[in-house]
């Protein structure tokens, strides 16, 4: 009875050996996203020419690259089925997934839009800690009449202008005691002193006075952020912008 009984026993461990030799765990490594490296060209889809410099970036990623000379790029470590997206200035974004290890990606060419563009100029006012004077076009158009534009300033305190040799164009201007050359003659913010001397030729100025709006005088330091000569002062012209109708 006993041998029965432990020829049975080990019957049974003997049919249950094929069982405990399976794996208890299943196999996964098919679900994991194994990285792989993604390579590709970029290329203009209305000419088949490479965007050199195009950005190619695995989207909520760190990882990205940049398109070469001839619009190539790779970049390691992508997971698969990632969206990589490739963008241009003046292209319309383009994505793709990480599905093969060669992209090509064609952008469309897009148009860029932009407002008008309008120069303005930092002028001082009732809280700047400056001494200025603004010349209205009224007054320009009061004092000015046919002279060079520095004679609309004559009223000006510390100001000084005259037309010098009596010909169109010779005007000069002293603010605090200080010539043209230790004065900042600006247009809409732009100095337009002379690089070499810092003096200012009026007469390559003809005609500046019909499409001024404005002149604002500031004596001393100034408040404009440009390495110019304005010990003396500066002189800020605003024009008038161009009207469509």
């Amino acid at each position: 009875m006993l041998n029965k009984l432990i020829s049975t026993i080990i019957g049974a461990f003997l049919l249950a050996l094929p069982i405990l030799a399976q794996d208890d765990f299943s196999d996964d490594s098919k679900n994991v996203n194994v990285p792989i490296v993604i390579s590709g060209t970029v290329i203009d889809v209305s000419n088949g020419k490479p965007i050199a410099g195009a950005n190619v970036i695995v989207d909520d990623s760190d990882l990205g690259a940049a398109a070469d000379e001839e619009g190539k790029f790779s970049i390691e470590g992508v997971e698969s089925g990632s969206s990589i997206t490739a963008s241009a200035i003046g292209y319309e974004d383009m994505t793709l997934y990480a599905d093969e290890a060669k992209l090509s990606f064609e952008l469309v060419f897009s148009a860029v839009e932009m407002t008008e563009l309008e120069v303005l100029a930092s002028r001082a006012s009732e809280k700047t800690p400056v001494a200025y004077t603004d010349i209205t076009k009224e007054d320009i158009a009061l004092r000015l009449g046919s002279q060079d534009i520095p004679l609309a300033l004559n009223l000006v305190p510390s100001v000084y202008a005259t037309n010098q040799g009596g010909g169109a164009g010779d005007a000069r201007i002293n603010v605090r005691g200080f010539n043209q050359r230790n004065v900042a003659v600006m247009i809409n913010g732009i100095p337009v002193n002379d690089m070499e001397n810092g003096w200012v030729y009026w007469s390559n100025w003809d005609g500046v006075a019909d499409v001024t709006s404005s002149i604002q005088m500031q004596k001393g330091l100034s408040a404009q952020n440009l390495a110019t000569p304005s010990i003396g002062g500066s002189m800020n012209i605003v024009t008038r912008r161009s009207s469509f109708k």
